[in-house]
Parts: structure tokens; sequence; C-alpha cells
């Protein structure tokens, strides 16, 4: 059995598609296939996949247009899955070249793993938002409607998927498809979670991007993947997300006086229209 199944869903992303292929294939110490999931792809997409023909790591599944993402795709392919573990990598993002080496050793004790919750945006370059898989506290976070657990390095083994009531299906509408399937893995009693400490994902989540030009995009992406093949990108990415850490624990430190503030304000106005309608019945009498 090979460590590692990445699959890559993909829609309309044929520009960027080639480099999330490569970065999945560039790991180091670890033996991969990439299951490539068209989910009602254009001729461009197509194009793509020809490139990697003669890779017999990369194999392309090319489904219509279905619901949503097109989740219930995913099911059927891991059927035929032959990693230990599977990963997960969207069609605009890259994997750092140790991401699957490290994945295999969390999941050594775990059964859902995920890189250090970062992303890039924009304007503000690498942010971090705190999220930890083992802790309950985030399994009711992502309940109440927050997920700072993305598709992109979501990993698992492949028993414990088969072991899931359902797996991947059809999202209902009106909640976002990996939190929709990451709460399936959370509601189970025997799921033992854990987020590393460790950023070995590089990702450039599309609505955030969307205002940017196409060829814009696909120039930023193109020069991280560069970038993150180069000697020492290891100890540069690692001083990035301490900066990130960093930024992250001043704004939520600035969040959390600006909610105490106003929960004061609240109970001085409170306490203020109370005495209000008090006294006046003191001084009737």
């Amino acid at each position: 059995m090979i460590d590692a199944s990445v699959v890559i869903p993909t829609h309309r992303h044929a520009v960027f598609l080639p480099f999330a292929i490569r970065s999945a294939l560039d790991q180091e110490g670890a033996s991969v296939e990439v299951l490539v999931i068209g989910d009602g792809v254009e001729a461009a997409t197509r194009d793509v996949l020809a490139t990697f023909a003669d890779d017999a790591r990369v194999r392309f599944f090319d489904y219509p247009k279905g619901p949503r993402n097109g989740e219930a795709y995913r099911h059927t392919v891991l059927r035929e899955a032959s990693g230990r573990l599977v990963t997960y990598l969207s069609d605009d993002d890259l994997f750092l070249r140790d991401h699957v080496a490290t994945m295999r050793s969390l999941l050594e004790t775990a059964d859902l793993a995920h890189s250090a919750p970062a992303l890039f945006q924009p304007a503000e370059g690498l942010v971090y938002y705190p999220w930890d898989l083992a802790k309950p506290e985030f399994a009711w976070l992502m309940r109440t409607g927050h997920n700072s657990t993305g598709l992109t390095s979501t990993s698992h083994t492949l028993d414990a998927y088969r072991r899931l009531p359902f797996g991947w299906r059809t999202t209902p509408d009106g909640i976002g498809t990996d939190r929709y399937m990451w709460m399936q893995w959370l509601e189970q009693p025997w799921v033992r979670g854990v987020t590393s400490r460790r950023l070995t994902h590089l990702q450039f989540p599309d609505p955030m991007w969307d205002g940017m030009h196409e060829s814009e995009r696909v120039e930023v992406v193109a020069n991280w993947f560069e970038r993150s093949r180069q000697p020492g990108f290891r100890d540069e990415i690692d001083a990035m997300l301490e900066e990130a850490v960093i930024r992250a624990g001043e704004r939520f430190r600035l969040k959390a006086r600006r909610y105490q503030l106003a929960l004061q304000t609240i109970q001085a106005t409170r306490t203020w229209r109370l005495r209000e309608r008090i006294l006046p019945l003191f001084r009737s009498r």
C-alpha cells in the first residue's frame, strides 16, 4: 500500500491545476497517488491531465457536473483509493514537500489531521486562524457555524473513512461542504483528531482572491510553487507562520477587549434604565 492518496477535486481551474498536481507529486520520503476528480470540467482541464498521462501515479475521473461541489463523486473515487491515508488538495492550492510525510506521522496516533490552519490573503499575506481538532471545544465551535479546517491539507486514514456512517455526500443548501463533512467526523465518539503546529500547505482561498485577474493569480501561485521548492524554504515558512500566530494573538486580544467594552456598555445601560424605572416608585411614597 502506498502512503497517501491525494484527492484533487476540480471544476474550472485548469490554469492552476498543473501546479497543484506537481506539488502533490513532489513529496519527499513518501509515496503517493493523485486522484483528480473532474466535476463538469472543460476541455482545458482534460488537456492539462493529458500532460500527466505518462505518470502512472496520476488518475483522472471525468464526471459531469454534480450537485454542489460534486462531493458524492469523492466517495465513489475513494472506493478505488490505495493509500493508507487520504489527503485533500484544492486545485488552486499547493502542498509543500513534507506534507504527506508530516500527515503520515500525525496519523500514526489519530484518525483525522490537518496542517496548521493558515492561509494567504491578497492584502495581509499569511493569516493564522487558531483551531485544534483534538479539542472538543472546537467541535462545538464547528457545530455553531465556524470552521478553520479547509479542504486543502485535511487528511485521514482510509480505514477510518470506511468506518464513517456516510462518507462524502451531497451537502444540503446553506452549509459549507467542508464543514458538513468534518462535522460527520467529529460526531463519531471514536474519532481522534489532531492539528499540526507545522504549516505544510499553501492555501489561496478562491473567494478571497476573486477580485484579482486570473493571470495575476496564476503568477502568484506559480511564484509560490517555485519559491517553495527552493532550499531553505522550510525555515522561511516557519518564520512566516510564527509571525502570523503573533498577529492572530494580537487580533483576538483586541477583539476580546472590544467585546468586553461592548458588554460593559450594555450592562451599564440596562442598570441605568432599571434605576430610572425604580427610583420614581420610591420617590412617590
